[in-house]
C-alpha cells in the first residue's frame, strides 16, 4: 500500500499526466484516506525513506484533516507528529517551507481539538511541550544564543497557524466556532500568552538580523497578529517597543518591522496611552534614509508613517469630541504638534514618490487629518452644510497653513500624467485617474473648504503655469484643474452667499482662465485625445464662465466643426464631441440666423451621412457610430427649431438625403439585412431630428404642454412633418415584417405627436392598422400599447381620436389575446421540455426558456410566464389610460360592448402565479375598481367624460360585476391554490386593494345598509355565503361592516378577517 500511494502521488504531481489520470489518482487517495487504518498508513509514509517531500506533504495534509474529525486517533496523531518534529529538530533536517507549514498545520489542528477546558484539557501543556521539544526553553528566561534556530522556526510557524485558526477576523465563522475560539483564547491568555510574548521578545534580542532575518520576520509577524486580542500592555511598553523599533535599522527586516508596528499602533487605546506609544516612534530618524531601498520597502514605510499620522489624528479627534478639560486638550495639542513637526513632512515626502503605489499608502492619514482640520479651521463649505456648521472657524496658524500649501503642491505634482505613459496608454491612465487623481482632487477640495483664499491662490498659479507649457500632459492637467476650480465654484466650496458667487474673485479668475484657454493656439494644435475631449467637456459644462468676447456662438461651433473636434481622426474624440455638440446647444439654446445656420449645416452635413454597418458574425448589430450620430441629428434639430428667423425650410436640407435613402431602400429588389438596417437607421434619424426641432421650439419646462406646443408650432412645420408621417407609413408598410423597422417607425411617430398634435390622428389610424396586421413580439406589443396610451393621453379631448379608438379598440384587444394565446402555447412547450427530462432542459434550463429564478414565493418563473406578466402589465396600463383620461365611455359604445366582457374577464380571472406578481395585480385591481366606479351601475357615470351621455346603459352589467367580484374577493385570500399569505407585505397590499374593490361595488349598487335594498349585500348574504358555507355570524358581521364602515375602516376589518381565518 505504501509503495502504491507513493506511485500515485508521483503520478498526480507529474506535469505530463493527463487530467483524467490525475482525477483517478486523486480519487484513489481520497478512498485510502477514508479507510479505517488511514492514520497508520499515512503516518508510516512520513517515516519511509522512499517518500519524497511531495509525498510527505500529502501525508501531512491527510493527518491534518483527520486531526479535525477523527477524535479517536488524536493521541496517535499527536505522538506521531511530536516524534517527527523532535527528529527533524535534533537532526537539523530543514524541509522546504511548504512542508514546515504543513507540520505546523497538523499541530494547530491538534491544538484546536485537544487544548483547553473546552476540549477536556486533553493537551493543556501544548505550548510548554513545544518549548521543550523544539529546544527553545532558554528563550523563556533571557536572550541567549543557546537555542535551536530550526526549533524557533517551527514554534513561530505554529504560533501563526494557531492565530489564523482562532484569532483571524478575516474569515466569517459560525457562532459555535466563534464561541470555541473565544474559549481557546481565554485559556491561552491565562496559561500561555505571557510565555509566548517573552519568547518573542528574547528571540528578537537574540537573533542576528542580517543572518537570521527569516526568524526575525516570523517573530515580528507573530507580534503583529496576536496584538489584536492579547493584553496590549504585554507588548506596548518602552522595552518591547524599542526592541521592535530597532529592526527598522536593518534592510532585511524593515518590511516585517513596519507591518508589525502598523498592527501595534492600530490597537485601540485611550488617547494619552496612544500618544505615549506613538511618541516612542521617532520616525524621522529611521525613515528618512530610504533612497537605496527597493519599492516594497518604500511602500511599507510610507504605510507606517501614514498609520502613525492617522492614529495621531484619531487622538486629536477623540480629545476634541469627548472632553474639553485642559489636560485632555494638552494631549490633542501634543498629538497635533507631533504631526506637524515629524509625521506630515515625512508623509508628504512619501506622497511625492514617483511610484503611485507609495503615494496611495499616504491617503488614509491625509484624509483623516484634513477631517480634523476642517472642524478646527474651515472657513468654506456650502452654507448650512455639515462642514460649515461644525467648524470652529479658528484663525489658521502658520504651521498648519504651510502644511496645506505643501499638500496642494505635492498634489499638483502627482496629478500630472506620468512621462512613462503616452497617449495610447489608456488602461494605465484610466487606472491613474481612478486611484490617484480622483483622491487627490478630494484632498484639494478639502483644502478649499478649510482655507478658500489659500486654495484659490495656489490653484490659480498652478493653472497659469500649466497653460503656459506645450507638453500635452501639462495642458491636460491645466484644463483638468480648470474643471476642478469650476466645480468648486458650482458646489460653493468657498462658502459664499448665493448673490456673491457670480461676482466673487474665484468666478473672475475662472473667467480669465477661460479666455486664456480659448486664445491659446497650442491647445488647438494638440493631437492628444485627453486634451481634446477635456477641452470640450470644459466649455460645455462650464459655459457660464465664458466672457462676453468668447460667447461668439459661431466661433465656438466652428471649433466643434473642426478636425480638433467633430472631424477628429480619433474615433473616441470624434464620437464624444458629437454628444457634447448637442449638450452645448441644449445648454445655451442658441438662436442662429438662417445664413449662419446654413453655414453650420454645410459643415456638419458630411457627418450626417448614414451608412449602416452590417451585423457581425456573432449576430449583434450594435453600431457605435450610428448611436452617436443620433446626437448630431438632435443637435441639428435643436438649431433648426430655435433659429431666430423662424425659417423652417432649412430642414429640407437635412430631410432630403434621408428621404432619398429611404426611397432607395424601398426600391431595392431584395430586403437584405443591410437594406433593412439602413431603413431602420434612417427612420431613427428622422425621429431624432423631429425631437430636436420640437426641443428647439418649446422651452424645456413646457416640452410636454400640448397647448404651448400648438401655439409655437409654425404652419409650415406642420406641413413638413405631415410629409414625414407619410414617408414613415410608406416605409413601415414595405418593411412591416422586420421588428427593428417597426420599432423605428413607432419611435418616429411618437416624436411627431408633439408637433402635429391632433393632425397626427389620421396618420396614426393607418399606423395602428399596420401594427395590428404585423406579427409582433411580446416586447413590441408592450411598447405598442404604451404608444396607444400616449395617444389617448395627448388627444383624449379630440373627437377624431375618440372615433379612432372606438374603431380600433376591439382589434387591439383581439391582438393582445392572439399574443397571450401564443405565449400560452410556448409555455406548454417549455413545460413539456422540462418535465419530459430532455437533455437540454436538464443541463441548461435557459436553453428551453426555463429560468431557475427564486422569487421567494415558490413560483417557477419561465420565460413565457415572464412575457405574459410583462404583456398583462402593459395591457392593464393601456386600460388605465382610459380611466385617467376620462374616456371609459369608449368601452360602452355599440362597437365595443361585445369586447367589454372579454376585457372584464381579463381583470377578473387569474392563475395562482399571477396573484403573486403583486405590482401587476395591484394595477389590475386598480383598473377594475375604477371600472366599477365609472360604469358599475351599467351606464357611464364619469363626470369628466365628454361622451358619457352619448352611450346608453348596458343592462345586466351591474349583476355581472356582483356575481364575479364577490367570489374573487373571497377566493384569492382563502382558496389554498393561491397560497395567499396575509403576513407578507405584498399580499397585504393586495388585500387592501380587494377591500376597496368590494367597497366600490357596494357603493355602485346603491349603498343602502339594508341587505334587501343593496343587490351586492343581498347576493353575499343569500347566495354566495351559503353556497361556500361561510360562517353566518361572520358573514353578517362582514355585511354590516361593509355597509357602515368607511373605506379605511373596512380595509382594516377585511385584512384582520383574513388574518384571523387563515
Amino acid at each position: 500500500m505504501i509503495d502504491r500511494i507513493q506511485e500515485v502521488v508521483a503520478i498526480a504531481n507529474s506535469p505530463t499526466t493527463d487530467a483524467v489520470t490525475k482525477r483517478q489518482a486523486l480519487d484513489f487517495l481520497t478512498q485510502v484516506k477514508s479507510e479505517p487504518n488511514a492514520v497508520q498508513v499515512f503516518a508510516h509514509l512520513l517515516g519511509d525513506s522512499q517518500s519524497d517531500d511531495v509525498t510527505k506533504f500529502v501525508a501531512l495534509q491527510v493527518l491534518a484533516d483527520l486531526a479535525q474529525h477523527h477524535t479517536s486517533d488524536l493521541q496517535f496523531i499527536r505522538t506521531t507528529t511530536v516524534e517527527l518534529l523532535r527528529h527533524k529538530v535534533v537532526n537539523g533536517i530543514k524541509d522546504p517551507e511548504y512542508v514546515r507549514n504543513k507540520i505546523a498545520e497538523v499541530l494547530t489542528n491538534l491544538f484546536y481539538s485537544m487544548y483547553g477546558e473546552i476540549n477536556g484539557d486533553q493537551w493543556s501543556t501544548f505550548f510548554t511541550d513545544l518549548v521543550e521539544i523544539l529546544f527553545i526553553r532558554e528563550l523563556c528566561n533571557d536572550p541567549t544564543k543557546d537555542f535551536v534556530p530550526l526549533g524557533l522556526d517551527y514554534f513561530l510557524r505554529i504560533c501563526l497557524a494557531v492565530n489564523s485558526n482562532i484569532g483571524d477576523q478575516t474569515f466569517v465563522r459560525s457562532k459555535e466556532a466563534q464561541l470555541k475560539n473565544n474559549s481557546l483564547k481565554d485559556t491561552m491568555r491565562i496559561q500561555d500568552v505571557q510565555t509566548l510574548v517573552t519568547i518573542w521578545l528574547n528571540a528578537l534580542k537574540s537573533v542576528i538580523p542580517q543572518e537570521q532575518n527569516d526568524l526575525a520576520a516570523l517573530t515580528l509577524l507573530c507580534i503583529g497578529c496576536y496584538i489584536s486580542w492579547i493584553d496590549v500592555q504585554l507588548i506596548v511598553n518602552p522595552l518591547y517597543i524599542a526592541v521592535i523599533y530597532g529592526y527598522l535599522d536593518f534592510a532585511e527586516t524593515k518590511i516585517a518591522c513596519s507591518e508589525c508596528l502598523c498592527e501595534v499602533i492600530s490597537k485601540k487605546m485611550k488617547p494619552l496611552d496612544k500618544l505615549s506609544l506613538l511618541s516612542m516612534l521617532n520616525l524621522t530618524d529611521k525613515v528618512t534614509s530610504v533612497d537605496n531601498d527597493d519599492l516594497e520597502v518604500h511602500e511599507q514605510l510610507a504605510k507606517l508613517s501614514s498609520s502613525v499620522g492617522f492614529e495621531l489624528a484619531k487622538v486629536i479627534e477623540q480629545c476634541n469630541e469627548n472632553d474639553s478639560l485642559p489636560e485632555v486638550q494638552q494631549v490633542a495639542t501634543a498629538a497635533d504638534n507631533q504631526i506637524i513637526e515629524q509625521v506630515a513632512p515625512l508623509v508628504l515626502k512619501f506622497m511625492e514618490h514617483e511610484y503611485d503605489s507609495v503615494t496611495q499608502q499616504c491617503f488614509s492619514f491625509v484624509s483623516q487629518y484634513l477631517s480634523v482640520l476642517k472642524k478646527q479651521f474651515a472657513l468654506g463649505g456650502k452654507p448650512g452644510s455639515a462642514i460649515a456648521v461644525n467648524s470652529k472657524r479658528l484663525p489658521i496658524d502658520a504651521p498648519h497653513e504651510m502644511f496645506l500649501t505643501s499638500l496642494l503642491l505635492v498634489g499638483f505634482k502627482k496629478m500630472r500624467i506620468d512621462e512613462s505613459c503616452d497617449e495610447d496608454s489608456e488602461d494605465e491612465i484610466d487606472e491613474f485617474f481612478d486611484t490617484i487623481r480622483s483622491k487627490l482632487k478630494v484632498f484639494q477640495d478639502g483644502v478649499a473648504m478649510i482655507n478658500p483664499a489659500l486654495f484659490l491662490q495656489n490653484i490659480s498659479s498652478h493653472i497659469q503655469e500649466c497653460l503656459s507649457k506645450v507638453d500635452w500632459r501639462d495642458l491636460e492637467l491645466g484644463i483638468y484643474q480648470m474643471h476642478n476650480l469650476s466645480e468648486s465654484i458650482r458646489n460653493n466650496l468657498f462658502g459664499l452667499g448665493k448673490q456673491e458667487i457670480a461676482n466673487s474673485e474665484a468666478t473672475m479668475v475662472m473667467t480669465k482662465f477661460m479666455s486664456v484657454l480659448l486664445q491659446n493656439s497650442s491647445v488647438f494644435q494638440m493631437e492628444s485625445p485627453y486634451v481634446q475631449v477635456l477641452f470640450f467637456e470644459l466649455v460645455v459644462r462650464h459655459y457660464q464662465f465664458l466672457g462676453s468676447d468668447e460667447k461668439d456662438e459661431l466661433a465656438l461651433l466652428n471649433i466643434f466643426c473642426s478636425p480638433f473636434g467633430m472631424f477628429n481622426k480619433r474615433e473616441k474624440v470624434r464620437l464624444r464631441t458629437w454628444y457634447l455638440f448637442t449638450r452645448l446647444i441644449k445648454t445655451t439654446r442658441l438662436k442662429l440666423t438662417t445664413p449662419v445656420l446654413s453655414q453650420i449645416l454645410i459643415k456638419i452635413s458630411p457627418l450626417l451621412d448614414i451608412r449602416a454597418i452590417p451585423p457581425n458574425p456573432e449576430g449583434t448589430d450594435y453600431d457605435t457610430t450610428f448611436d452617436n450620430q443620433l446626437y448630431l441629428f438632435e443637435g441639428v434639430g435643436l438649431l433648426i427649431g430655435g433659429n431666430s428667423d423662424s425659417n423652417y425650410d432649412i430642414i429640407d436640407e437635412v430631410l432630403s438625403p434621408l428621404f432619398a435613402g429611404l426611397e432607395t431602400c424601398i426600391s431595392s429588389q431584395v430586403q437584405t439585412p443591410e437594406i433593412v438596417l439602413q431603413s431602420h437607421h434612417l427612420l431613427m434619424a428622422i425621429g431624432t431630428l423631429a425631437r430636436g426641432v420640437h426641443g428647439g421650439l418649446v422651452p424645456d419646462n413646457q416640452v410636454n404642454n400640448a397647448l404651448v406646443s400648438k401655439k409655437l408650432i409654425h404652419k409650415s412645420l406642420i406641413e413638413k412633418f405631415s410629409n414625414i408621417a407619410e414617408v414613415v407609413l410608406v416605409s413601415f408598410s414595405y418593411f412591416n415584417k422586420h421588428e427593428n423597422v417597426r420599432d423605428a417607425s413607432r419611435f418616429t411617430f411618437s416624436r411627431l405627436i408633439p408637433i402635429l398634435n391632433s393632425d397626427i390622428v389620421s396618420f396614426a389610424s393607418k399606423l395602428i392598422a399596420l401594427f395590428l396586421d404585423s406579427e409582433l413580439s411580446t416586447i413590441e406589443m408592450c411598447d405598442f400599447l404604451g404608444f396607444l396610451g400616449q395617444m389617448i393621453h395627448m388627444f383624449h379631448a379630440d373627437n377624431g381620436c375618440y372615433e379612432l379608438f372606438d374603431n380600433l379598440l376591439t382589434p387591439v384587444i383581439d391582438k393582445v389575446h392572439v399574443i397571450l394565446d401564443r405565449i400560452d402555447q410556448e409555455s406548454v412547450l417549455e413545460t413539456e421540455s422540462w418535465y419530459n427530462g430532455s437533455t437540454a432542459a436538464m443541463t441548461n434550463p435557459e436553453a428551453v426558456g426555463v429560468s431557475r429564478e427564486n422569487t421567494g414565493k415558490s413560483v417557477v418563473v419561465t420565460d413565457s410566464f415572464r412575457d405574459k406578466i410583462q404583456l398583462k402589465k402593459a395591457y392593464y396600463g393601456f386600460l388605465q389610460s382610459f380611466i385617467s383620461n376620462s374616456v371609459t365611455s369608449l368601452l360602452l359604445t355599440d362597437r365595443n360592448r361585445v369586447t367589454l366582457s372579454t376585457i372584464l374577464m381579463d381583470l377578473l380571472v387569474y392563475i395562482p402565479q399571477e396573484i403573486q406578481e403583486t405590482s401587476t395585480i395591484k394595477l389590475a385591481f386598480n383598473v377594475l375598481t375604477n371600472f366599477v366606479k365609472f360604469f358599475g351601475s351599467g351606464k357611464c357615470t364619469d363626470p369628466n367624460d365628454m361622451h358619457a351621455s352619448d352611450v346608453g346603459s348596458l343592462e345586466g352589467l351591474n349583476e355581472f360585476f356582483i356575481t364575479k367580484i364577490v367570489p374573487l374577493v373571497f377566493e384569492i385570500p382563502f382558496k389554498p391554490d393561491y397560497k395567499f399569505n396575509i403576513r407578507d407585505g405584498s399580499c397585504r397590499v393586495v388585500a387592501c386593494d380587494l377591500s376597496r374593490l368590494l367597497k366600490e361595488l357596494y357603493v355602485q349598487c346603491g349603498g343602502a345598509a339594508d341587505p334587501t335594498e343593496n343587490p351586492s349585500l343581498k347576493y353575499m348574504g343569500e347566495v354566495y355565503f351559503p353556497q361556500i358555507q361561510f360562517p353566518s355570524e361572520i358573514g353578517l358581521e362582514l355585511i354590516q361592516a361593509l355597509a357602515i364602515a368607511d373605506s379605511k375602516e373596512f380595509e382594516k376589518y377585511y385584512v384582520n378577517l383574513i388574518n384571523n381565518l387563515t
